[in-house]
C-alpha cells in the first residue's frame, strides 16, 4: 500500500464514516438527555415547582446545545475533509487513481440530523 493509499484511505474513512458516527452518536446522546429529564421535571413541576426541577432543566439545556454544537462541528470536519480530499482527486494523480477505484466515497458526506430542542 503507497503513501497516497493510506492518507486517502484515511481521510475518506474519516469524511464518510468516522466523523458522520461520531456526530450520530453525539446527537443521539442529546435525544437521551431530552428524553430523561423531560419528564422528572414535569413531575417536579406537579410536586410543588421545587427551585431543583428549573435548575435541573437549564442544565439539560446547556448540555443539550454544547452536544447539538458538538454535532455541527463533526459534521463541518467531514464535509470539510471531504471536500479537501476531493480536490486533491482533481489535481493530483495518485489520488485521481485511488478514488477511481474507491467509488464507495462518491458523493455527498452522510452527516447526521441535528437534535431536536428541548422544550422548556
Amino acid at each position: 500500500m503507497s503513501v497516497i493509499d493510506v492518507k486517502m484511505q484515511a481521510i475518506y474513512q474519516a469524511s464518510h464514516v468516522e466523523l458522520p458516527a461520531r456526530a450520530s452518536s453525539f446527537a443521539g446522546h442529546a435525544g437521551d438527555i431530552t428524553a430523561a429529564v423531560e419528564p422528572v421535571v414535569a413531575e417536579v413541576a406537579l410536586a410543588g415547582n421545587h427551585p431543583i426541577g428549573a435548575d435541573l432543566a437549564d442544565v439539560a439545556v446547556e448540555v443539550f446545545a454544547h452536544l447539538r454544537e458538538l454535532v455541527r462541528t463533526f459534521n463541518d470536519c467531514a464535509v470539510g475533509l471531504d471536500r479537501m480530499a476531493d480536490d486533491l482527486v482533481a489535481v493530483d494523480g495518485e489520488a485521481g487513481a485511488w478514488f477511481a477505484v474507491h467509488q464507495e466515497y462518491v458523493g455527498d458526506v452522510p452527516v447526521a440530523s441535528e437534535p431536536a430542542a428541548p422544550e422548556v
